[in-house]
């Protein structure tokens, strides 16, 4: 069984009325559009788990939540949605970026899942295509940068 996520699980999490359909065409094109690409960076043997209910359970929750967390942030890009202004003192402007949290907790959420990075890849390296070429950035001569 693969992982559903739905518009109406989505409106939930960004508190949406179920009743609007403003949004609907738009959130079911970004349920498409990351989905796939989400479910791609999971290891197999988790997403394949099927018979592991809560397994599974949490990688939904954990697409979910960075789906409606980048829904909530292209809505915050939409015209006047994050303008201010003040009257005598009382300042009103958009609620705090709650769509990154959301993509943050997600992203945490499904941070064990990930597939295996290759080796050594938070280090930095430079790849050159001049075959017989001297290195020009070596240890040695960078060792004070």
């Amino acid at each position: 069984m693969p992982i559903v996520i739905t518009k109406a699980e989505v409106k939930r999490k960004c508190r949406i009325p179920s009743s609007d359909s403003t949004w609907d065409s738009d959130i079911e094109a970004l349920i498409a559009e990351m989905q796939p690409s989400l479910e791609y960076g999971i290891a197999d043997v988790y997403l394949n788990n099927t018979g592991d209910s809560r397994l599974q359970a949490v990688l939904k929750l954990g697409i979910l939540e960075i789906i409606s967390g980048e829904f909530i942030r292209q809505l915050m890009r939409e015209v006047g949605a994050s303008e201010e202004f003040k009257i005598a003192g009382l300042t009103v402007s958009a609620r705090a970026d709650h769509g990154a949290k959301l993509i943050e907790q997600g992203q945490a959420r499904l941070k064990a899942f990930r597939k295996a990075q290759e080796e050594h890849s938070d280090s930095t390296q430079i790849a050159s295509t001049t075959e017989y070429a001297t290195r020009a950035f070596t240890d040695e001569n960078m060792g004070n940068w």
